[in-house]
């Protein structure tokens, strides 16, 4: 129960400053006070006068006071007083909760409403009550309930017939011309409208004559638009595909719309070519327009007056040089004074939706020439159906849409919003491991395995049968389809960089160092520098929207006893790291995975659906679960727990079924709670990322070897068509081979030669465009791989390179010739980016190492810094491997890293979110720092950056030399593995078959081919690298005990606490009960090394290789 000086006292800073209005409320005995602001115009948000509304509900004798409005207050009051003055006012009702809200309610009187609607329908005009303030937008397609049913009825039909009345007249039209007969002398042409339809135009042609006997017949004399300036960049023989593309997207635009495409057409940074007009239409996000400013004194007084930029006094203004000041920000903005206003590009990434090859399926008319007859599609069975066909999923009957369930954030700024996302992001994955909740997440990742994992979540959280999500203008203005009235959006995150201009030194593009200037100091230059940055954005599931219908957007199904199960059989084999075999597996078993033999057994016999989840369910095992049993014990990677190896390798199959429409209704997964129970979130979502990527790399690997079978395929039967056509198409036998036609095909065709329709086949095509996160030349473009759609459009691949344009166009080339594959280029982008880190290493970078695959590395992922160090581990490199580097803005700090690659990663990121254990090192100024994510914040690892000694033959050299017919060798105490390790091979073997010659073709050293009864081989290093004689043990550490190191301490001396870590791991290997070997005495070892300096020969440092 909280007292009025308490709940004054929280409060007492609003009631000084005499800013924000505080109200007071009594429920029950506890008093409690909440603070509201009134917008600029003084009145009240609608969202506080219901709040207000209900606290007067809660406490009928409630206030809001003011410190500066108020009496009885005041800013030099105490609390005490403030205390009194607040009691004062409740007990006596001043300043009640009614009064304000009468005072600043813009809602106007019923009587006047009702008014206002009478005269409007008198009008023929909608009604709406609800106000709306100056400069806020008003969305006609949305039912607030604000309208009648009427009303909102009768102002849509207003807006269709407006823009029927907009549509009568033609936005674009040509005269299409024969060029044959115009060149003749005999011109014959027609006015053309567009956007037009294939019929229309087929009748154009017949009617002026072009019958495609000649090679480009037609040719355009005039065109007409009543968008100002567009004619001037179209040329005569600008396609009429290309015209009905603009043309289809000029009529979609809405008027605010078409006013900002005609000043973007007169500012003129994209209206170069056709291809630039019809990407422009698409990207006018990428500009701003002021439609009332017009030249530089207005433009002046609107950032003053309506953006107060900068904010003046009103004095000020009176002297203030509106005209100067809109000159200079004009010229800062690089903008244009138009008819349509102010306009100026805000460099919004501007995407190239249309390349100027291949216009989208939807958009051609025009006729093509004629097609030899085809059989009909009927009578061809679709057994073997081709990649780009759909099948009908018998397994499940489809179902209503469930509604989304959306994410409500309370927060207003962006920041707190990002964070409160997080928040319930991290609760919903807590919340994931319910039997249904887990299999609705694995579906919406089956769809989505593509997209982040925080993201991937999110979307089960909301809309668990989301199949396909976008924007709400990305489905008006690129799928033709409208969000339905009422829907929610799902709440994603989503990257939101933005850049800065900076001051930075010039850099010499040779010499990678400052330029320096003729007074001796570095030259600066202005760049524009991108910030990384992240907000919440909402998407629609297309089953929320509706209009023109979508093309099939599922893959292949699979079902039944599968179609083309060969081809798909053949790509999970290829697919799969092992060979894969069929035997009879007895006890039920359906498959193995053999640790030892390295293999995938299948049990023979089984169904064709039940094979296909077998090999999937398998080959997961063998990715994930891999471990090296003829390694010795001790270097055995550890194991995970069986139930989590079983978990992940379902859930992977669960996905990749599920994505290939393959039935799943067999799958069960009551057991994931209990599995999940009592593991920390850490690990869950390390083991949900591990699966994300382990189905995502199957599904992606499947998909490419699909697609090489298929042209394979494709080759192969156009070679089986092309002699018969050559031949004057001969009439085929009346019974033709059934072998010989293709699979799954009816023999059987109509016409000699005539070859069967083919179903659609998706192709990978490969495009150069630029890169909207390139921050310099070296990296200004991409080459991307697409995978067409049946409706003309392609499907976004893998980017396969990231560079300069001259490089990404030769390598696109390699790929079209058959020269390289994706595989090989992207080994040539990994060699490249090694290569200018290496060359890069002045300038400021940072690198991001992640944990290394695998079991033996399990125990340190994921795990603190005080966690490592109480195990005995330090922050070793050779744990980690290398995941991501990039330039290192100045101001980019490491928390600015984390939010980046925590929130939604870089696309060209392939690691896991930044995580605890992970190390970001940064090179600054010449100079590496390692940084280990750790539970609270960062904590610097020097030891990550120091290199382990390593082992050499000449470093193990025992002063003996053996000699063969092919020259005379130095021994070395190395055994075979580790002389192996440092690089060297097996050359030959001495005669008496006791020693190995080993070389790496230059030197060449001998290693005696029976070690176990020999010395320890790594006892004579240790005599020379070792601080004390008590740890000559077989190990090569240097490192003090652990009682040395307290006795140190004793002594007063201060130790590391990197050594203690080391000595702590260095006893557990010794054994603490091992017995220390005695030192040799000082005559000893100098009697020892004469007898050794007697018998040792000159070396020779160097011994070529006998080349054989």
């Amino acid at each position: 129960m909280a007292s009025l000086r308490d709940t004054v006292k929280d409060y007492q800073d609003e009631l000084r400053d005499g800013i924000a209005w505080v109200a007071f409320w009594k429920q029950g005995r506890s008093w409690n006070a909440e603070y509201f602001h009134l917008d600029t115009d003084d009145t009240l948000y609608p969202e506080d006068r219901s709040r207000l509304e209900e606290i007067k509900s809660i406490d009928p004798a409630a206030v809001i006071l003011n410190g500066y409005y108020c009496g009885h207050l005041g800013e030099d009051m105490s609390l005490d007083e403030l205390t009194a003055g607040v009691r004062y006012h409740y007990e006596n009702s001043m300043n009640d909760i009614d009064g304000f809200i009468g005072a600043h309610d813009d809602r106007l009187p019923p009587e006047v409403i009702e008014e206002a609607r009478a005269a409007a329908h008198e009008a023929g005009l909608p009604f709406s009550e609800k106000p709306y303030r100056d400069g806020e937008d008003f969305n006609p397609y949305v039912f607030d309930g604000s309208m009648s049913i009427e009303d909102f009825e009768l102002m849509h039909r207003m807006i269709e017939k407006e823009r029927s009345e907009q549509m009568a007249e033609p936005i674009l039209s040509g005269y299409l011309s024969n060029l044959g007969k115009y060149t003749e002398g005999r011109p014959a042409g027609e006015w053309v409208t567009f956007p037009t339809t294939a019929e229309h135009l087929k009748e154009v042609f017949d009617r002026i004559g072009i019958d495609f006997k000649h090679y480009e017949e037609w040719h355009f004399t005039e065109f007409q638009s009543t968008i100002p300036g567009l004619t001037e960049h179209l040329s005569e023989y600008s396609h009429p595909d290309e015209l009905n593309y603009l043309g289809k997207l000029l009529e979609m635009q809405f008027d605010d719309d078409r006013e900002k495409f005609i000043a973007a057409i007169e500012y003129g940074d994209h209206a170069d070519s056709l291809q630039d007009i019809i990407n422009l239409a698409q990207n006018l996000d990428c500009y701003w327009i002021y439609p009332s400013v017009h030249n530089e004194e207005e433009y002046g007084r609107y950032l003053v007056d309506e953006l107060e930029e900068p904010e003046l006094p009103e004095e000020a203004k009176k002297y203030f040089m509106y005209e100067e000041y809109g000159r200079d920000a004009s010229i800062n903005d690089d903008g244009m004074f138009t008819e349509k206003g102010y306009i100026y590009n805000n460099r919004n990434t501007f995407t190239e939706w249309y390349d100027g090859r291949d216009v989208p399926e939807e958009y051609r008319v025009t006729p093509q020439p004629p097609q030899p007859e085809r059989p009909d599609p009927s009578k061809v069975e679709m057994d073997a159906a081709a990649p780009g066909q759909r099948t009908a999923q018998t397994a499940e009957q489809p179902q209503e849409p469930r509604p989304v369930i959306p994410i409500v954030l309370t927060s207003e700024k962006p920041a707190e919003k990002l964070k409160e996302i997080t928040d319930r992001l991290e609760q919903g994955i807590a919340e994931l491991f319910d039997s249904e909740r887990y299999r609705e997440y694995l579906k919406v990742m089956s769809k989505f395995h593509n997209y982040s994992f925080r993201n991937t979540v999110l979307i089960a959280m909301q809309k668990p049968d989301a199949s396909l999500v976008a924007g709400f203008s990305a489905w008006k203005n690129n799928f033709e389809r409208n969000v339905m009235k009422g829907q929610k959006g799902i709440k994603i995150i989503a990257p939101s960089p933005y850049k800065i201009k900076q001051e930075m030194q010039k850099i010499d593009p040779h010499t990678q160092k400052p330029v320096i200037g003729k007074d001796g100091k570095p030259v600066t230059e202005e760049k524009e520098v991108t910030i990384p940055a992240y907000k919440v954005v909402s998407v629609f599931d297309v089953s929320q929207t509706e209009g023109k219908e979508l093309p099939d957007i599922a893959v292949d199904e699979l079902t039944g006893d599968v179609d083309r199960y060969k081809d798909f059989f053949a790509a999970l084999e290829k697919t799969s790291p092992v060979p894969i075999a069929f035997e009879n597996i007895e006890g039920g078993s359906h498959g193995y995975y053999h640790l030892e033999d390295k293999r995938i057994a299948i049990n023979e016999g089984m169904s064709e659906l039940q094979t296909l989840k077998t090999a999937i369910h398998e080959i997961a095992h063998a990715k994930l679960h891999d471990i090296d049993l003829n390694a010795p014990k001790d270097e055995q990677q550890p194991h995970v727990d069986r139930r989590t190896r079983e978990v992940e390798a379902e859930s992977v199959a669960y996905t990749v079924c599920q994505h290939y429409g393959l039935d799943t209704s067999d799958y069960s997964f009551g057991y994931v709670a209990g599995w999940s129970s009592g593991r920390e979130l850490s690990e869950l979502k390390s083991s949900l990322e591990t699966i994300r990527s382990a189905a995502a790399e199957i599904i992606n690997s499947i998909d490419e070897n699909l697609a090489e079978l298929q042209k394979a395929q494709d080759k192969e039967q156009t070679a089986g068509q092309e002699q018969p056509t050559r031949e004057g198409q001969e009439a085929a036998p009346e019974k033709p081979d059934p072998e010989a036609a293709a699979p799954g095909k009816s023999g059987a065709q109509e016409k000699a030669g005539a070859a069967p329709k083919e179903a659609f086949t998706p192709e990978t095509i490969y495009r150069v465009r630029r890169n909207p996160y390139s921050d310099s030349r070296e990296n200004s473009y991409l080459l991307q791989a697409y995978v067409t759609q049946e409706n003309g459009r392609a499907k976004m691949g893998d980017v396969l390179y990231t560079g300069t344009p001259e490089k990404c166009r030769e390598l696109m080339g390699q790929l079209k010739s058959g020269e390289l594959t994706e595989g090989d280029v992207k080994q040539l982008y990994a060699k490249a980016q090694e290569t200018a880190q290496t060359a890069g290493q002045d300038k400021d970078t940072f690198s991001i190492y992640q944990i290394k695959g695998g079991d033996e590395t399990r125990d340190f992922r994921f795990e603190p810094y005080d966690r490592l160090q109480a195990a005995g581990n330090v922050v070793d490199r050779a744990n980690y491997e290398l995941v991501y580097s990039a330039p290192l803005a100045p101001e980019t700090s490491l928390e600015d890293i984390y939010t980046c690659f925590n929130i939604d990663h870089p696309k060209d990121f392939k690691g896991h979110s930044l995580s605890v254990s992970d190390v970001v090192v940064l090179h600054q100024d010449g100079q590496d720092a390692a940084h280990f994510v750790d539970s609270v914040g960062f904590r610097e690892v020097p030891e990550f950056l120091q290199e382990q000694k390593q082992l050499t033959p000449d470093d193990l050299e025992t002063g003996e030399t053996v000699k063969t017919p092919r020259g005379t060798f130095h021994v070395t105490a190395m055994s075979r593995e580790q002389i192996e390790a440092a690089g060297y091979g097996f050359h030959h073997q001495s005669d008496d078959g006791k020693y190995l010659i080993m070389g790496n073709g230059t030197r060449a050293f001998a290693v005696a081919a029976e070690q176990a009864q020999r010395d320890n081989p790594l006892k004579t290093a240790e005599q020379t690298t070792e601080q004390n004689g008590n740890m000559i043990d077989g190990i090569i550490n240097n490192t003090p005990t652990v009682d040395e190191l307290e006795a140190k301490v004793k002594a007063g001396e201060q130790i590391s606490l990197v050594d203690l870590a080391n000595a702590v791991k260095a006893d557990k290997e010794r054994g603490k009960g091992a017995k220390p070997e005695k030192k040799p005495s000082i005559r000893a070892q100098l009697r020892a090394d004469k007898e050794k300096a007697q018998k040792k020969n000159a070396k020779q440092k160097s011994q070529d290789l006998e080349r054989s």
